[in-house]
């Protein structure tokens, strides 16, 4: 089985429309005659693209081989930017991490804990400390 070409007869144009304070694309449907040229597009203003709504291909503007490898060159060119843009930001980081890290080991003072035998007759007087707070509380609370 043969595929039948696409004719592009049924295609969405996206033109830039002002909407309110933004612009922005809008789509047209569109059915174009069998005998449409590319020079019938010229009412089209810069923006604005027209694609087949059967095969999805670019009617308007059209795009020379060089183009679309300009395209793909500046596209990865982009990327690359990006990632070493990424890359000095990751290594900048790392040394703001580092320089932090060494700033907070150096100023941290760590004192031993002296240990002192507590009796029970301590324990007991501190008891009876708290329970003389007690009654003092309780008095206050009844005078309000």
């Amino acid at each position: 089985m043969t595929e039948n070409a696409c004719r592009h007869e049924y295609v969405k144009i996206y033109q830039r429309k002002l909407k309110g304070i933004e612009r922005r694309l809008v789509a047209t449907r569109a059915y174009l005659p069998v005998g449409f040229k590319m020079g019938d597009f010229q009412h089209l203003g810069e923006g604005s693209y027209c694609f087949c709504s059967k095969c999805r291909a670019r009617l308007y503007p059209k795009r020379t081989q060089a183009e679309k490898a300009q395209a793909r060159l500046a596209l990865a060119q982009g990327k690359l930017q990006a990632e070493e843009l990424a890359e000095e930001v990751a290594a900048e980081a790392l040394v703001e991490v580092a320089a932090i890290t060494k700033e907070t080991t150096e100023t941290i003072h760590v004192e031993e804990l002296e240990l002192e035998s507590v009796d029970v007759q301590d324990i007991e007087a501190e008891g009876v400390k708290l329970a003389d707070d007690e009654e003092t509380c309780n008095l206050l609370d009844e005078d309000i």
